[in-house]
């Protein structure tokens, strides 16, 4: 009896990790980035960018290129004066390029405790694209800007 549930167990676990696609990998990859947002370890999420990555930031004025820019960035966007930090994406589409390609697209904002008061940022949308290299996902390309006001 035990061996039977080992093995059915086993079976659920395999076909589980059948069932992620690139689709599926890229998304929770990215998802990770998010996590990582809410710390000031800039270190931590420079680690989630290729080093060939190019790099869009909401207020970068030109294309940036390299891991040290993309670190300079998030120090100066979280200088660790930002209170608790809340990201949370939206609605996040994703389209399977290749079994190691994905590009991402959707919106998020952050939310964050300033001075004891809730200060809102976004919604932003942001499009990624993922590549998988080896055994992990990385950003290969990044933009993110504000969502535009509607005209109505």
């Amino acid at each position: 009896m035990v061996g039977r549930i080992a093995l059915i167990s086993l079976s659920f676990l395999i076909s589980t990790s059948v069932l992620a696609g690139p689709r599926e990998e890229a998304l929770a990859a990215y998802q990770k980035f998010f996590d990582a947002f809410t710390t000031d370890n800039q270190d931590q999420i420079v680690q989630f960018f290729a080093p060939d990555a190019l790099f869009y930031g909401t207020r970068s004025v030109e294309v940036v290129t390299t891991p040290d820019g993309i670190r300079q960035y998030f120090v100066n966007a979280l200088n660790g004066k930002r209170g608790s930090v809340k990201a949370t994406p939206f609605e996040q589409t994703a389209l399977v390029l290749s079994e190691s390609v994905v590009a991402i697209s959707g919106t998020w904002q952050s939310e964050r405790t300033l001075d004891g008061k809730m200060v809102t940022a976004g919604p932003s949308r942001n499009t990624v694209v993922m590549q998988k290299r080896g055994p992990r996902w990385f950003i290969v390309q990044f933009h993110n800007s504000p969502t535009p006001k509607s005209a109505n």
